[in-house]
């Protein structure tokens, strides 16, 4: 069962624990064995992982990986089956209260009332359970640039203000930790954009910590600096993002002078620290051992071939992605 009350001590004064022990950061959150079924489908099944605090954290997962249930589950909005659940170190949903005064959430599509301006629906719904400051208000539409469409009736807002006015009601109360459901939603790729630079300025000007799902890779690549990874209710890969790319390799863009691509092509093969070659538009994809990139440049020189360029080449979550999710292991 999730975890009970005596699991984590009593809060007195819906206070919270400090973010660090003993000097070391506690996990934003930690999820262990969490498992939830619908009927007979079975959701998550034993799902774990934790997110470190101050992390910029993707949440990944094909269509019915379970991403949606596990955030409904971490914000008390269903119960588990089983399995136990910490936020900024405290049980949920034992302290529910306690914890979500900590926590700004999005999930799913945001839902405000229609004839209600931005502005209102921000100091309507933001008052509802503490104190909010009109200036705070302003500031928070003004982050989330909507301060011109403040006392626009939300029903006339487009989809990517929509989403902008969720967040912007996410961070009202400061939060320590941001929960977002697919938040570029609907969004065209300038939304978008806008929408990864918002998030960036947050999370260096509010200081919260940022745990959003998304099925839109490359955006998490450029935004979150970790990554949990699921697929049929359990995570099959998490870790910081240059870890999980690199996986103990470099690839590498090697470009030859003008009729040499057939020696360097049966050079680069055999030089040590070369995993792998192939054919590319302009010359070849090599994966190298790390380190190993100046190596390859002398022995391609010494043996009278002239280098053009020889180009670091980021590796794609999109890959790694895929090759988790399709094969059930690590990527080759």
């Amino acid at each position: 069962m999730t975890r009970s009350e005596g699991s984590t001590a009593p809060l007195a004064g819906g206070a919270l624990p400090s973010a660090s022990r003993a000097g070391v950061p506690s996990p934003a959150i930690v999820v262990r064995d969490l498992r939830k079924r619908f009927g007979r489908r079975e959701a998550l099944a034993g799902l774990q992982f934790s997110v470190p605090e101050g992390a910029v954290a993707g949440f990944l997962g094909p269509n019915g990986a379970g991403k949606t249930t596990t955030l409904r589950l971490l914000l008390g909005l269903a119960p588990a089956d089983a399995g136990e659940m910490e936020i900024l170190g405290v049980g949920m949903p034992a302290h529910r209260t306690a914890v979500l005064e900590q926590v700004g959430a999005l999930v799913e599509k945001p839902s405000f009332l229609d004839h209600f301006s931005g502005f209102d629906n921000l100091w309507w719904f933001g008052s509802l359970n503490r104190p909010v400051t009109r200036e705070r208000v302003m500031e928070v539409l003004a982050r989330t640039g909507l301060a011109e469409a403040a006392g626009q009736a939300f029903g006339t807002y487009s989809t990517g203000m929509k989403q902008r006015l969720g967040v912007a009601y996410a961070i009202l109360h400061r939060p320590r930790l941001l929960i977002l459901d697919e938040p570029t939603n609907g969004m065209d790729p300038q939304g978008r954009v806008q929408m990864r630079d918002l998030l960036r300025e947050i999370h260096a000007a509010e200081g919260a910590t940022i745990f959003l799902s998304s099925h839109l890779l490359d955006e998490v690549q450029r935004l979150c600096d970790y990554v949990v990874i699921v697929d049929h209710g359990r995570t099959v890969r998490e870790g910081y993002v240059a870890d999980i790319l690199q996986r103990g390799r470099e690839t590498w863009e090697v470009r030859v002078a003008d009729g040499q691509a057939e020696r360097a092509a049966a050079l680069l093969p055999s030089l040590p620290g070369v995993l792998a070659c192939r054919p590319g538009p302009r010359g070849f994809e090599i994966s190298l051992e790390p380190g190993r990139s100046g190596l390859v440049n002398q022995a391609l020189i010494g043996a009278g071939l002239t280098v053009t360029a020889l180009i670091p080449k980021e590796a794609s979550l999109e890959e790694t992605f895929l090759a988790l999710t399709d094969n059930g292991g690590d990527p080759a």
